[in-house]
């Protein structure tokens, strides 16, 4: 009867963990990153801001990863994943309620780096590491079922920050957004474990000891004399530029094509959706396909996906939206797939923390010189074309990932 009940212990636990992953990232990505973008004409009509001025605002969420996601990945080493994700629900339900106060674009531009420290301390990063330490076997599933979370939010509060705005007003909405981090904070305080060790189970598919997975894997030191840790760093600068740029300015970009704002609402709805899926199916097969082959391929998605953007032709709409959602899922499974089974967890917080500074890098150019191009030109037709011809030098280094990845077993020497 013991045997039975530890049994089914190690079997729920994981999976009550991949589940809680999913949950927290919808509330928090949902919640920090383009489903904001709802409330822009509002503000636009209410403050008279400029686009180059309103967009700034993502780029300084998106900076605070820039300047301290390698930080957050160190004390995520040190302190583990469960108390930087009670600090980073905190800080989120503080940051969506003070919103709902703003009265200058200043006070606006603070917020948002509270949002980007909700982000970098609850987000992705915390979320990869928590669930990669309780699966040995299924990883790229589990790892795929969170990640949808990362669309998933935006898919599920984009149409509801458009509902709670045409019912409520922007500040009561904020208000209202405000309490589901706080509904997270509590749940990860009485449901979330750091690791199998903490409450005496096995990760799944670990059938000989309950230690903790993240001894396993490379050093900080050994995966930085890596050419393939470089290279992907480079490739998340510029895919995270493009693709955040496009994004953040898609909302406005639909209104001005003629599109009703809840139409615009709608396909942001729709392109998060299909990235969630995307996100999925890609993970859970990333152990019988060829993840390189599949990247370059999404490179191409997403290049198309920006060009016909910049067509300005309605009828593009659509395929360009899906191309830039199936693209964006796939090219971002991979990056955090990649980096979890090359490097391992034995360093996860700082090597992810790293990648995701470069990946920072550029979501924080990405929204702003989009903007910038709109406001000099009165069009994203140059800016959009400027991103297609990005995602073409990222497919070009793309065709090397393979390359190197043969020669990981070799780390390169120090000078």
């Amino acid at each position: 009867m013991m045997n039975k009940i530890l049994y089914e212990k190690n079997n729920f636990y994981p999976w009550l963990i991949c589940f809680s992953g999913l949950l927290i990232l919808v509330v928090i990505n949902g919640l920090t990153t383009t489903s904001l973008s709802v409330f822009d004409k509002v503000f636009i009509n209410e403050f008279h801001w400029k686009r180059d001025e309103l967009k700034l605002r993502e780029s300084i969420t998106n900076s605070v990863t820039l300047f301290f996601i390698l930080v957050s990945g160190i004390i995520i080493d040190k302190i583990r994943v469960k108390k930087m994700m009670l600090f980073g629900s905190f800080v989120l339900a503080v940051a969506l309620f003070s919103y709902s106060f703003v009265t200058n674009k200043y006070q606006a531009y603070f917020i948002h780096f509270l949002l980007g420290l909700s982000m970098i301390t609850a987000g992705s990063v915390s979320c990869i590491i928590l669930v990669s330490s309780w699966f040995k076997e299924k990883k790229g599933l589990a790892l795929g079922i969170v990640l949808i979370g990362t669309s998933l939010g935006s898919a599920i509060f984009s149409p509801f920050n458009h509902y709670l705005l045409c019912e409520f007003g922007w500040r009561q909405s904020f208000m209202i957004l405000a309490a589901f981090p706080a509904l997270i904070l509590v749940y990860i305080y009485f449901v979330v474990e750091n690791s199998p060790s903490d409450i005496s189970v096995k990760a799944l598919g670990n059938e000989n000891t309950t230690s903790n997975l993240l001894i396993e894997g490379m050093t900080y030191q050994e995966a930085t004399r890596t050419h393939l840790f470089w290279l992907i760093c480079l490739c998340g600068f510029i895919t995270f530029y493009c693709l955040v740029g496009t994004i953040a300015n898609v909302f406005l970009h639909l209104v001005g094509l003629g599109f009703t704002e809840t139409r615009a609402s709608f396909y942001l709805s729709l392109y998060f959706i299909m990235a969630g899926l995307a996100k999925l199916f890609i993970s859970i097969f990333s152990d019988y396909i060829n993840p390189y082959l599949v990247f370059s391929i999404c490179c191409i998605m997403m290049m198309m996906g920006c060009f016909g953007l910049s067509m300005m032709n309605t009828q593009f709409i659509f395929p360009s939206i899906a191309l830039m959602a199936i693209s964006w899922g796939g090219i971002y499974s991979l990056y955090n797939l990649i980096a979890i089974k090359t490097f391992g967890l034995a360093a996860a917080g700082k090597i992810n923390g790293t990648i995701n500074m470069f990946e920072g890098g550029g979501s924080l150019l990405g929204p702003v010189m989009t903007g910038l191009v709109f406001s000099i030109n009165h069009s994203y037709q140059l800016a959009f074309t400027i991103n297609a011809g990005l995602m073409f030098i990222v497919l070009i280094l793309s065709l090397r990932f393979k390359a190197f990845m043969l020669k990981l077993q070799k780390p390169i020497s120090p000078q």
